[in-house]
């Protein structure tokens, strides 16, 4: 049975990151412009699906946009935590 997300918390990145061999990404698209490659993921969590872009230019991560289906976003602006998960995904699923 799929766990049950928590995407109201404000830590809900933070528990993805303690369970990420739940997380699973598929690369639905992935576009070079310049230095900036910005890669989209379709990306499945407990019960949860949703899209995950990526921006990757010159080895940071200017952009990282979380956005599951039940209508939370997640960003840079507002968890600390998805830089460490964006480059999670980048590392585990390219």
């Amino acid at each position: 049975m799929a766990k049950k997300v928590s995407l109201n918390a404000a830590n809900a990145i933070r528990g993805i990151l303690k369970n990420k061999e739940e997380l699973k990404a598929d690369l639905r698209s992935e576009e070079k412009d310049g230095d900036r490659t910005v890669y989209v993921f379709d990306v499945f969590f407990g019960d949860a699906i949703g899209t995950f872009t990526i921006a990757q230019e010159n080895g940071e991560i200017p952009v990282a946009v979380l956005n599951f289906s039940m209508g939370k976003i997640f960003s840079k602006v507002n968890d600390k935590n998805i830089e460490k998960l964006a480059q999670y995904v980048l590392d585990t699923f390219l």
